[in-house]
């Protein structure tokens, strides 16, 4: 079993999806221990089924470093940054007593040390520190490159909540009506109107479907709070607009909002830092980015909340 996080995690998949076909032809009666081993790192559904799975753990007298490895793994699944950071006390003092021996993930001391790291990095984040964050995240990095894809989504997260607290954008700016091909300027979409909902899409995302659908949800909300919805198809070229118009066309209601076409040249997708389909961005009449997230997120709704009375914009 002792393989970098990443094989980890694959592994425990795989076992998963055999668990679920009925198992494997032959069946083995594992020993005690191993079973509880499995178990403990099969990434239990609640914080209560991983209590029990290390009571029985320790009952097999599991090793505490591997236990403690097997929490690690239940809170990164679960992606309870908290719990990782939480960990950290417990990770700091077993760095000085940390075999390979009784491990069940690592292959080197360096993918243990790079944990650390990472949880040092989190809380870092968590306590608004960019500096910090960049510090320990590129040590975790060094000390682990295997581990990358557990570490590198939490650089995005970075990046982008700093490219919003900057981002400045030009109410100037101008995209297409996707019914008239005309162009229409964003200051035009928020005249008399508290801010801009943006739904970002492309019919090549399977995602996005169901988010065109599932802004009729909100639209009454959008209403209440006098914010106008568009969405932006986010590629204008001719096999995407034709699939675009296509999907429309299919749905069994017409997709509430207006139906635009982002600008090939200095796109509001790449001012804006767009890098998954659907994604939905609130935009104040100041230009500022207020929401950046996917479809669903309880943040944009209570940003509707904080929307000033006063700032739409006014007609020219």
């Amino acid at each position: 079993m002792k393989s970098r996080l990443p094989l980890l995690f694959f592994a425990l998949f795989v076992s998963s999806a055999r668990a679920q076909d009925g198992g494997s032809p032959t069946e083995v009666k594992l020993p005690p221990r191993e079973q509880a081993l499995n178990t403990l790192f099969s990434i239990p559904e609640t914080k209560a089924k991983l209590d029990e799975a290390i009571a029985e753990a320790k009952k097999q007298n599991v090793s505490e470093q591997t236990i403690l490895e097997a929490r690690f793994l239940f809170f990164v699944d679960h992606k309870d940054d908290q719990g990782v950071i939480d960990l950290l006390p417990e990770l700091e003092k077993k760095e000085a007593k940390f075999s390979l021996d009784p491990s069940e993930i690592f292959s080197t001391k360096e993918d243990f040390l790079a944990v650390i790291e990472f949880a040092r990095a989190l809380q870092a984040l968590k306590n608004q520190k960019p500096d910090e964050f960049k510090k320990h995240i590129t040590e975790a990095l060094w000390l682990s490159p295997g581990q990358a894809s557990a570490f590198t989504p939490y650089i995005e997260k970075l990046r982008l909540s700093e490219h919003v607290k900057n981002a400045q954008i030009s109410l100037d700016t101008e995209v297409r009506d996707m019914p008239t091909d005309k162009a229409v300027s964003l200051k035009t979409l928020l005249v008399g109107k508290r801010a801009l909902l943006i739904h970002f899409w492309s019919p090549w995302s399977p995602e996005c479907e169901s988010s065109l659908v599932e802004l009729e949800d909100i639209s009454d909300k959008l209403k209440e709070h006098d914010v106008v919805l568009v969405s932006m198809l986010i590629d204008g070229k001719t096999e995407i607009l034709a699939e675009a118009k296509e999907l429309l066309k299919s749905m069994a209601k017409p997709a509430v909002g207006r139906q635009l076409i982002d600008s090939p040249k200095n796109s509001l997708a790449s001012q804006m830092r767009v890098t998954e389909m659907p994604t939905m961005i609130l935009l104040s009449p100041e230009g500022k980015i207020l929401h950046h997230g996917p479809p669903g997120d309880p943040a944009l709704l209570e940003k509707l909340s904080q929307l000033p009375k006063a700032g739409a914009v006014k007609k020219p």
